[in-house]
């Protein structure tokens, strides 16, 4: 999609002053951006984005998997050597363009249990987190679609009272699904899980079919949802400026008075630096690691990592780009019965992938309306886990959080692949995917600058299973997806293993999930482990009288003014859900407090 009439050269924008300056234009900052300037019409705001608009492409379920992890639309991070990971080095691709991750996610729609939301209230000592409080904000957000295919009731049925029509995001189960997903549902039943017919009303135990935003066909995004073409042609007073930079917030004394800006690619030796000035806010809406990246070039962050760089400190901050969480995946994957048609067979034909984009074009069904918006996830609660020495050495508070009784130890998601074995695969092989998400990560890590290039990406350090209970939450996933692997449903359609543990007798063979095989089984971890494209916690939310934190509950930077940060960098627990949910609720409540503070009500112009 090319811009929009309204992006200006940044030139033009150099000593102009807005009221507000929104920077990154992701899954919390369109939605700001638009709050802010529908329900002040009378005030200016400047989102700044450092991607593109919105690539149609992008919308198209089926073809998420091969646009993920593109240099196209992504923040190409790397971590540094994972010790624990055998000394790896994880890509860590995040969204960048209109919309963000929103743009390029997989398009779960997953609150997660209602434990979070209380946590979450309880960590930052405000009860606007609590989950009966923060449910009516995902139900404006939906317009539920109901649709599923016929006679399959049995597995999906949304629960009343949690979903609600006339959002501006269309969720649902879809009325296509993978034709795996039958398969999927009977090998969950096989192995002991029971059905959830919805796992979005607050408890999430359970075997379902799984929920995404997807608008007939399409993927709705932040940016396509709040901030299209039409949209901002009725905002005359909002600007969206993409393929921008902000290098630094500008400061007099401890008061944000604006930022500069460089385009994303170096143009010329001598790009000009442009200073807009903002006479209301800054908020910072550009990412986990963005986010704080932009704190400390700008001064504003650990006072020693500062005069390590001879950056003027504006502010000692010791917890800026600290306390990074995230969840991690791996995946065991399988050759099936050809006669079961995947999204293998689909991208590696041109003929039937022609065919796929004409119906495509014509009415947005089919294989690329079904592929990558269809699945079935589990989230069981793992015995095995929970009585583990690792679980046993765990502070008693630790323990109850796993405990919580809507918590589950972990997630599933059964779907057609491949998703990350990336071997030899025949192009008409139909592939299984059952991979798992790990949930309750307890390592930390952390994020620093590199230089003083605010083009130069950051150095990212994870810490992935630098804490003993993360190992055992992979192993024991692992295990379950093995015993999935081995139900009679399952044992009935696979042909042949493409990853996974091997077992030490027979290298065709799967390891066993009895105990014998544990060394194999963490060994397997080490070796393919990557992120879970959730992480969090660098910007972090805490109590007024925490000093270890960054924002207080209304999104304000510790000892400055004029400054928030509202995206996933604040969030203080790792939830155990799919995150955009998460920055969608920072987007809103941010909004809700900076239009209380303009115009007392909030409520009424939202």
């Amino acid at each position: 999609m090319a811009p929009t009439p309204r992006t200006p050269n940044i030139e033009r924008l150099d000593k102009h002053i807005f009221d507000f300056i929104i920077v990154g234009g992701g899954t919390s900052g369109c939605l700001i951006a638009a709050r802010l300037a529908t329900a002040l019409p009378h005030l200016r705001v400047l989102l700044v984005e450092a991607g593109g608009e919105i690539d149609e492409k992008d919308l198209i379920p089926g073809l998420t998997k091969p646009r993920f992890g593109s240099p196209e639309g992504n923040w190409m991070y790397e971590t540094l050597p994972q010790k624990e990971l055998n000394g790896r080095v994880i890509p860590y691709p995040r969204g960048r363009g209109i919309g963000g991750c929103s743009g390029n996610n997989f398009m779960a729609w997953v609150r997660g249990p209602v434990d979070d939301y209380d946590d979450w209230a309880k960590a930052v000592g405000d009860s606007w987190w609590k989950w009966d409080n923060v449910l009516p904000y995902m139900k404006k957000l939906e317009d539920f679609r109901t649709s599923i295919p016929a006679e399959k009731s049995n597995f999906a049925k949304p629960t009343p009272g949690f979903h609600s029509a006339g959002g501006l995001f269309a969720v649902g189960y879809g009325p296509e699904w993978q034709p795996i997903v039958d398969y999927c549902m009977q090998a969950g039943q096989e192995a002991g899980h029971a059905i959830n017919l919805d796992n979005n009303d607050g408890d999430p135990i359970g075997l379902s079919i799984a929920q995404f935003n997807v608008n007939n066909g399409a993927r709705v995004t932040s940016g396509s949802a709040f901030l299209g073409s039409s949209d901002r042609l009725k905002l005359n007073n909002l600007v969206v400026i993409t393929e921008t930079i902000v290098s630094r917030i500008i400061f007099d004394g401890k008061q944000a008075v604006g930022i500069e800006i460089l385009p994303t690619v170096v143009r010329n030796e001598d790009d000009v630096v442009v200073s807009v000035h903002a006479s209301q806010e800054v908020v910072l809406t550009a990412g986990c690691f963005q986010s704080p990246h932009l704190l400390l070039m700008s001064g504003v962050g650990p006072a020693e990592q500062l005069s390590q760089l001879n950056i003027p400190i504006v502010h000692d901050l010791p917890a800026v780009g600290q306390n990074i969480q995230d969840h991690s995946a791996l995946a065991c994957e399988f050759i099936i019965n050809p006669k079961i048609k995947g999204h293998n067979q689909l991208l590696n034909d041109p003929e039937a992938l022609k065919v796929a984009e004409k119906q495509y074009t014509a009415n947005q069904t089919g294989p690329l309306a079904m592929f990558g918006a269809s699945a079935s996830i589990l989230f069981p609660k793992l015995p095995r886990l929970l009585q583990s020495e690792e679980f046993k050495a765990l502070p008693p508070a630790t323990r109850d959080f796993m405990n919580a009784k809507r918590r589950p130890s972990t997630e599933i998601w059964m779907h057609s692949g491949p998703l990350f074995y990336t071997g030899p695969c025949p192009p008409d092989a139909s592939v299984l995917v059952l991979e798992g998400l790990c949930q309750n990560n307890l390592s930390r890590g952390s994020l620093r600058l590199k230089s003083t290039d605010p083009r130069e990406m950051p150095e990212i350090d994870p810490g992935y299973l630098t804490h003993p209970y993360d190992l055992r939450i992979a192993v024991e996933t692992l295990r379950e997806i093995i015993k999935l692997s081995q139900t009679p449903s399952f044992v009935s359609i696979i042909k042949s293993v493409l990853l996974g543990p091997r077992a030490k007798h027979d290298q065709k063979e799967l390891a066993s999930m009895n105990g014998e095989d544990d060394d194999v089984l963490k060994n397997f971890v080490k070796d393919t482990l990557t992120q879970g494209f959730h992480s969090m916690s660098t910007c972090v939310m805490g109590r007024k009288e925490e000093t270890n934190k960054v924002v207080g509950t209304n999104f304000r930077v510790d000892g400055l003014q004029g400054l928030r940060v509202a995206d996933m960098s604040v969030c203080p627990i790792l939830t155990s859900n799919h995150t955009q949910i998460n920055a969608y609720l920072i987007g809103e409540r941010c909004a809700e407090l900076i239009l209380e503070q303009h115009n007392g009500s909030p409520r009424a112009k939202m």
